[in-house]
């Protein structure tokens, strides 16, 4: 498994003699829906400010961010008709059946769902990469969707909310940095680290505030996102965020099962763009009115080659 977007497959973005895009199979179009993302505006003072957000209350001494996102209205497909082997590979994510017997309603135990729903990704991850060392499992966090979201006049939410933004979770030095933290797993001892998100839907088909991935062969990482320091009041980390290109392709997954997961690379050192997926929730105008409102589990695993 190359697991490269650099692999010789056809680029999504085929143009005819003329210059012009060729059309789509119409399959693909099938439950595409138009949404908004947000993209970081690209702004000159990155040029010499790093991009920063805080993720505690400094009193008003330090500004909270020093980035502006901006919604652009894009077309999200639905991935359905594309689905293959070869998807990680290609797009960068795939959708992968698992075997948990924790009911929906109980992954706010967190015992439980590091008894049961670990083994059950960690299983289904050791399918997908057959040829590494170790895959450790670094942490996972849940998303349910106020009613109210994305209301802007509400001070806070009681859970945490799905994130409009589209980004990558980790940069390259941060996913080294974390995985020496928490697994003590230093640059010299293995050869490659892949980082990998691993997506589930609680609330049954999942299409309310979906998951939409960008197409990692459509995204120039080196120059449509940057480097963005995630402060907290005792650490730091570092993600990506990204900016607008029309050659961005994202898709969503409609209809995602109960026995459905959403595997998606976020870093891979040993790829000069880094092998990330980026990804963000979007408002799905297809869905039901009265479907339950989004409730997810995003765990985050490390992959190593030694």
């Amino acid at each position: 498994m190359t697991n490269s977007p650099e692999a010789q497959v056809p680029h999504p973005m085929a143009r005819d003699e003329q210059g012009q895009l060729k059309p789509e199979d119409d399959s693909i179009l099938e439950g595409a829906v138009w949404s908004e993302i947000e993209y970081l505006t690209m702004d000159p003072k990155h040029q010499h400010e790093k991009p920063y957000e805080l993720r505690f209350q400094a009193g008003g001494a330090i500004p909270e961010t020093n980035m502006v996102d901006e919604p652009k209205k894009v077309l999200i497909r639905n991935f359905r008709p594309l689905e293959n082997a070869q998807n990680l590979e290609e797009y960068g994510f795939s959708a992968s059946k698992i075997e948990c017997s924790l009911p929906s309603a109980e992954f706010d135990d967190k015992k439980k769902v590091g008894k049961i729903y670990y083994p059950a990704i960690k299983r289904m991850l050791w399918h997908k990469f057959p040829e590494a060392t170790q895959i450790r499992i670094l942490e996972h966090s849940l998303r349910k969707r106020d009613p109210e979201f994305p209301a802007t006049n509400k001070p806070f939410f009681k859970n945490v909310q799905p994130s409009t933004i589209a980004h990558m979770d980790y940069s390259i030095y941060s996913a080294a940095r974390t995985a020496q933290g928490a697994f003590n797993m230093a640059p010299g001892q293995y050869q490659r680290l892949i980082t990998v998100n691993v997506w589930k839907s609680l609330q049954g088909p999942g299409n309310d505030w979906p998951l939409a991935l960008c197409d990692w062969r459509t995204l120039d990482r080196p120059s449509e996102s940057v480097v963005v320091d995630v402060v907290y009041s005792q650490d730091f980390t570092e993600n990506e965020s990204v900016y607008y290109s029309p050659r961005h392709k994202w898709y969503y997954f409609k209809d995602l099962r109960e026995d459905e997961v959403i595997v998606f690379q976020q870093t891979d050192s040993s790829l000069p763009s880094g092998g990330g997926v980026a990804h963000a929730s979007f408002h799905n105008p297809d869905t039901d009115e009265n479907a339950a409102p989004r409730s997810s589990i995003e765990l985050r695993a490390f992959i190593f080659y030694v």
